[in-house]
């Protein structure tokens, strides 16, 4: 993750007890690229567990088969490259769930839980979207390019490889050793996906969403994305804004912001005191009263020893910060953390590493890299990086490794950037915008600003901690947005929750 921009909204209470979705990506599948389609090639077989659903030719209307159950899928064909239009094509890989009120049906929702690398498919058959919505909507998932059931990105060697050592920033040692492992992982992801790579951004996404709405045949979607999801949700407006009925953006990404931004890292370090503060508060917590104290124990024992666990590698420093980072995302999953760390100091790193390795499971970590390095503006030489993450470890200590290991990784990625503008909101209509006070992956201030940004809008507040809120049963939240999106009423000015 780059406490710069990684976010995918889940939840987050299953992941950790029952080993399912988690937040920030795996490489899915197996190692090389997915060959891309000549203009009348037929599809490549579609990855293990996707419906046999028929490909359709470019602009052609979708066809729906049964599949997983009681939803329906579809694939569509899309261009590699919008500007080569004749070009090589891939195939998105399309689920709805039909609305279950038909007779007042609303028209399409499209939906999309943030990554960059999570799954809409997944979201909608995990049945995310509160029924009060969803009743009234076709539900539209889709993986977006790169991701899943859309030409699944797989890089050779695994994005956790630079965390198997010590990415710490002002230490010579580790940092050199971090940047070698990230050019070996950067440069295998670029030969194995020389064509693909430089069409994984956002613009691209968009155009995607875009000829989902023409092969579903509707002039207008409704469209609720969360974390990253809410950039498609940005950049879609921008280059369609007539296109759409409704938008809801929950836990805002800002994208006029650089990609090696040290906002993230130092909201997560917020929130880390935030669960150290409610440790001392609580007799029964396991971390007892010093929990960021623990961690510092357990980090210098890590740092001088990686801990070993059966059946896995080593519990080392760089796999400690994203053990910890994972449960930090929803304040549910405070217990699971406490629990790890007086595992950890007591000697036990299997817990923390467990978490570690589903930090990498339930959303495409390479699809993320191929994305962010894409819509950010990044430092292009390691001395810039280090200088930067060395700055940032006096901010946000405990996590200034994520910074390190992505501004190295967009450093030295095989593909030039192409980094996102400001939306202007012109000729979009109202939107909704959700902000959470504590969230620890999209600080509060970016719902803020883009409700600026975007005239006519409405800024929902959650007063409350963890990374997004709609359709987590907060009654206050999820009654006004259901009503925004059925109705198109905006919340009251300055509304909280």
């Amino acid at each position: 993750m780059a406490p710069g921009r990684r976010t995918t909204r889940v939840k987050l209470v299953g992941a950790l007890l029952a080993g399912g979705l988690a937040l920030a990506g795996c490489t899915g599948g197996s190692p090389g690229a997915p060959p891309l389609q000549s203009p009348t090639a037929p599809a490549p077989p579609t990855s293990s567990g996707a419906p046999a659903a028929p490909a359709t030719p470019l602009g052609a209307p979708a066809q729906f088969v049964p599949c997983d159950g009681s939803f329906e899928c579809a694939q569509i064909t899309v261009p590699v490259d919008y500007q080569v239009p004749t070009g090589p094509t891939i195939t998105i890989g399309i689920v709805r769930r039909p609305a279950a009120d038909q007779a007042n049906k609303l028209g399409v929702l499209l939906v999309n839980p943030g990554g960059p690398g999570g799954s809409g498919i997944e979201t909608v058959e995990s049945g995310q979207v509160p029924a009060a919505a969803a009743s009234r909507f076709d539900v539209i998932g889709f993986d977006p390019r790169g991701v899943g059931r859309s030409a699944n990105l797989a890089c050779p060697i695994g994005p956790d490889t630079p965390y198997y050592g010590d990415p710490d920033p002002g230490d010579p040692a580790g940092e050199a050793s971090t940047a070698q492992a990230v050019e070996r992982y950067d440069q295998a992801c670029g030969d194995a996906y020389r064509q693909l790579l430089p069409h994984l951004g956002t613009r691209d996404v968009a155009r995607d969403m875009d000829a989902i709405r023409n092969a579903l045949g509707e002039q207008q979607i409704s469209y609720l994305g969360y974390s990253y999801g809410t950039s498609i949700g940005q950049v879609y407006g921008e280059q369609f804004p007539q296109r759409v009925r409704a938008m809801v953006l929950d836990g805002v990404v800002d994208v006029t912001l650089p990609g090696l931004d040290p906002s993230q890292a130092e909201s997560f370090e917020n929130s880390l005191r935030q669960f150290a503060a409610d440790c001392a508060s609580r007799p029964d917590c396991e971390a007892g009263p010093d929990a960021i104290g623990m961690l510092d124990r357990v980090r210098a024992r890590v740092e001088a020893s990686p801990l070993p666990v059966p059946g896995m590698s080593p519990l080392s420093p760089g796999l400690l910060e994203l053990g910890v980072v994972l449960p930090l995302y929803s304040k549910q999953n405070w217990p699971t953390l406490a629990k790890a760390l007086k595992a950890a100091d007591s000697g036990d790193g299997a817990p923390l590493r467990r978490l570690a390795a589903r930090y990498f499971e339930g959303s495409n970590s390479d699809t993320y890299n191929a994305v962010t390095c894409l819509d950010n503006s990044w430092p292009r030489n390691r001395e810039d990086v280090f200088a930067q993450a060395r700055a940032a470890e006096l901010r946000a200590p405990h996590f200034s490794g994520n910074v390190l290991v992505s501004g190295l990784t967009c450093a030295d990625w095989p593909v030039p950037q192409d980094p996102l503008t400001p939306p202007s909101g012109a000729g979009l209509p109202p939107v909704l915008i959700l902000g959470t006070t504590n969230d620890p992956a999209t600080p509060y201030a970016n719902s803020q600003n883009l409700a600026r940004r975007l005239p006519g809008s409405a800024l929902l507040t959650y007063r409350g901690d963890g990374h997004t809120v709609y359709g987590q049963g907060v009654t206050c939240v999820d009654e006004q947005v259901n009503r925004y999106l059925t109705t198109l009423a905006l919340p009251a000015p300055n509304a909280v929750c």
